[in-house]
């Protein structure tokens, strides 16, 4: 599907912004990831079908789309570090196991008309797993240490809040010094 496909190369556009440190990494990031997750959550059986619907099975479309498009708001969530990313990789990760055998059970039992529809579930899957299991196994730390690498400050705040997520006391630090970021900008602004 172009639309699938156009997100994908979105997302993947949103990760080289994120990784050079380009502004505009987390609006890409979010469109591409949610619209993803739209399309396989309400339209699965639209995006699985290769535009030909008597060639699938349609509750399974709706579950796989349910499932994946959980695997893609964990992803979303944990790039972009808020709350919560562990819980829905971890569910997400475990759907995407279960489907992905799921997967190959239907495609190894199915007949040449669905062989088609089944392989496109199973690469979809396994793509959505790996990526679930990547970012699940990946430390928030790394993605900090990089992401912040040339602002230590604001690094050091980060990775304590990491430490200690309850602490509200590190929230209020980082948005004071992104209040001081914002006054130094604008005031170089205003004199230039």
């Amino acid at each position: 599907m172009k639309t699938e496909k156009t997100l994908s190369l979105i997302f993947i556009l949103s990760l080289i912004f994120k990784l050079m440190h380009w502004p505009g990494a987390g609006p890409l990031m979010i469109i591409s990831l949610l619209g993803l997750a739209f399309c396989y959550f309400p339209f699965g059986f639209y995006f699985f079908s290769d535009k030909n619907f008597k060639t699938q099975n349609i509750g399974i479309s709706i579950v796989f789309g349910w499932m994946l498009s959980i695997s893609i708001i964990g992803i979303l969530f944990k790039l972009m570090f808020w709350p919560g990313a562990a819980p829905m990789l971890i569910v997400g990760a475990t759907t995407s196991f279960i489907l992905a055998g799921v997967a190959v059970i239907l495609f190894a039992k199915s007949t040449d008309l669905l062989k088609n529809y089944y392989k496109n579930l199973l690469i979809r899957t396994v793509v959505f797993l790996v990526l679930s299991v990547g970012c699940l196994i990946l430390p928030n730390s790394v993605i900090i240490n990089h992401y912040y690498s040339t602002q230590p400050e604001l690094k050091e705040l980060y990775l304590r809040q990491q430490e200690n997520p309850q602490d509200e006391s590190i929230q209020k630090e980082i948005e004071e010094y992104h209040a001081k970021q914002y006054e130094r900008e604008t005031g170089k602004r205003k004199n230039q």
